[in-house]
C-alpha cells in the first residue's frame, strides 16, 4: 500500500477512516492496521500522522465536534441541531459522522461529555423561550425535562442500529427518522396518559424517598 505525496490529504484519509471504522465498531475493536487498510496506507504512516490511536481519536473527536459547529464562528449552540438534521438530509454521505457521533456518547470520551452538556444547555434555552413564548407549558423540573429531550433525541444516534432494524429497515432512513418524529411530537404535542394518577404517584413516591434518604443523612439535590 502506498501513500498519497500530500500529507493534509492522507491525514484527512486516515481520518475519515477511522471515523468509519470507530463508528461500526466502537474505539477498543479499532487497531491503527485496520484504519491503515481502509484508508490505503501503511500503519506506520498512521502513527507517523498521529503518534498513538488515542490521539487520533482526540483529532476525530475535534473534527466531529468542529463540523456540528461549523455553521456559526465560536462554535456557539444554536446551530448544533441544525448541522445534525443536515445530516441526516443526506443519510449516504453523513452515515460515518452520525454513527460516529452516537459513539462520542457511549465511549469514554470528554469531546462526548462536552458537546452533550452542550445540548442540554440549548434545550433550556430552547424550552425557556417557549415557555416565555407561551408556546411550551412549564415544567416542575425545567433542568431535568431538558435533560430527558437530549436523551431522547440522541438514543436515535446510539440505538439507530436497533431502531432500523424494529421498522424492517437495514439502517437508519428518512423514512425511520420520519416516522420516530412524529411518534415523539405526538407525544410532547397530545401527551400520553389521560389522567395524573401516574404522575401523582411517582411524585409523592419520590417524596417519600427523599425523607427517608434525608432522615439517613445522604439526601442530595440535582442541577436546577
Amino acid at each position: 500500500m502506498r501513500s498519497t505525496p500530500d500529507d493534509s490529504t492522507t491525514r484527512a484519509r486516515i481520518r475519515d477512516a477511522a471515523i468509519l471504522l470507530i463508528g461500526r465498531n466502537g474505539f477498543a475493536a479499532t487497531s491503527a492496521r485496520g484504519v491503515a487498510t481502509e484508508a490505503g496506507v501503511s500503519a506506520g504512516l498512521v502513527i507517523h500522522h498521529f503518534g498513538s490511536m488515542r490521539e487520533l481519536k482526540n483529532a476525530c473527536d475535534d473534527f466531529i465536534i468542529t463540523e456540528v459547529a461549523r455553521r456559526k464562528t465560536g462554535m456557539g449552540d444554536d446551530d448544533l441541531n441544525a448541522a445534525v438534521q443536515e445530516w441526516y438530509s443526506d443519510l449516504d454521505r453523513y452515515q460515518p459522522w452520525l454513527s460516529y457521533l452516537g459513539r462520542l456518547f457511549t465511549d469514554d470520551s470528554e469531546a462526548g461529555a462536552d458537546l452533550f452538556d452542550r445540548f442540554v444547555s440549548l434545550s433550556r434555552t430552547m424550552l425557556d423561550e417557549g415557555v416565555a413564548n407561551n408556546q411550551v407549558r412549564p415544567s416542575a423540573d425545567e433542568y431535568a425535562r431538558a435533560l430527558l429531550l437530549v436523551t431522547h433525541s440522541l438514543s436515535t444516534l446510539i440505538l439507530q442500529g436497533h431502531i432500523a432494524r424494529s421498522l424492517g429497515s437495514g439502517q437508519l432512513s428518512l423514512e425511520s427518522l420520519s416516522r420516530m418524529g412524529n411518534a415523539a411530537l405526538e407525544i410532547y404535542t397530545e401527551g400520553l396518559y389521560l389522567n395524573s394518577n401516574v404522575l401523582d404517584a411517582t411524585r409523592d413516591a419520590a417524596v417519600d424517598a427523599k425523607e427517608v434518604q434525608s432522615e439517613k443523612g445522604q439526601g442530595s439535590g440535582p442541577p436546577s
